[in-house]
């Protein structure tokens, strides 16, 4: 990269304002100026670096675990406030920082003990092996399951058909624990995502085949546990994005222009995405002068991405889902204006 002349900079960079009039009259930038340009350069430097445009992930199925953003997982187990935590050991980067919310945790959970719903209410499920094929939905991933079981499996038996027995079979599967009493299956919902989720730990492929047979044939499948709630804490989120530029980088990068951001901005953190939401890591710094907007800038023409926009558009979705959805769980929510 060539060497850059003062008036290359922008303005917030120099802040010509604080220079003495004779560093004004010979150029000569203060110290502080000088480390700011440096960084700046730095920043610039970047432009052709490799692995850009990292993105939260792209779900492979529609009805599986990879389906839902799991935004829940960036909190601390223990639901205490949330924070943008520093990952970088002292001697290298100085005092770690970690900027937190005083509002609490990103995501707040409610536990309701006595759920009980109809299997034919079941959106997604968690756990399967069939979790990369794009079945649309889980009637669709039932009768899939009962055509491969009746082509391929079934030697020596009547097929699987659109009736009672077949019913009876497919519930009567002891991985479907929610029928048999055993083991640790669950429901959830995520208001961002709004569908009811079966968390489980088997029993797909029965449970889906016996959903598709009492659609068919206008049969219920009682199931009872407990249900939890997931919805943003729409005033961390708020916090967030009133208060930080948010950007998702590659991994490697991050670590290159933490220096750099907190030379320009005075401050800043990078943040380890979790590989079920993201192959990146956040870079967060303040909003609120000038230069920080510089910088949030030159990253954006770089090509990374603004998390912002998905924190957003997650919000949307779950105040959309809480004023308009229909189904009885939503009620359960612990407060429908969020």
């Amino acid at each position: 990269m060539h060497a850059m002349s003062l008036s290359e900079f922008p303005i917030s960079v120099l802040e010509l304002h604080t220079w003495s009039w004779w560093r004004r009259a010979w150029k000569r930038p203060p110290a502080l100026v000088r480390k700011r340009c440096e960084a700046w350069c730095e920043l610039l430097g970047h432009r052709e670096a490799a692995g850009k445009n990292v993105r939260l992930n792209t779900p492979k199925s529609k009805i599986f675990d990879d389906s839902r953003r799991r935004w829940d997982i960036l909190d601390n187990l223990d639901r205490s406030n949330f924070a943008l935590r520093g990952r970088f050991p002292v001697s290298a980067w100085g005092a770690k920082e970690a900027f937190q919310s005083p509002h609490g945790s990103l995501v707040q959970v409610v536990m309701v003990p006595d759920f009980e719903c109809d299997a034919r209410d079941i959106e997604g499920i968690s756990s399967s092996k069939s979790a990369d094929m794009p079945h649309e939905s889980v009637d669709v991933f039932g009768a899939y399951y009962i055509d491969e079981q009746n082509r391929y499996a079934r030697k020596g038996k009547p097929p699987l058909g659109l009736d009672d027995a077949s019913l009876k079979e497919l519930c009567s599967h002891g991985e479907i624990r929610l029928l048999h009493s055993r083991g640790s299956d669950t429901f959830s919902v995520r208001a961002w995502d709004g569908r009811l989720f079966l968390d489980n730990s088997g029993g797909s492929h029965h449970l889906a085949g016996a959903v598709h047979v009492a659609k068919r044939i206008g049969a219920h499948i009682p199931l009872a546990s407990k249900l939890y709630l997931y919805q943003f804490n729409h005033l961390t989120v708020q916090w967030l994005l009133d208060g930080f530029h948010l950007v998702l980088l590659p991994k490697d990068l991050a670590r290159q222009l933490l220096w750099s951001v907190k030379s320009l901005v005075g401050s800043g953190s990078n943040m380890e995405f979790p590989a079920v939401l993201a192959e990146g890591t956040l870079l967060a710094f303040p909003r609120g002068s000038q230069i920080a907007g510089c910088v949030m800038a030159e990253l954006l023409s770089q090509g990374h991405h603004d998390l912002g926009s998905d924190l957003r558009e997650a919000l949307t979705a779950q105040q959309r889902f809480l004023a308009e959805s229909t189904t009885p769980w939503t009620k359960q929510f612990s407060s429908p204006t969020c």
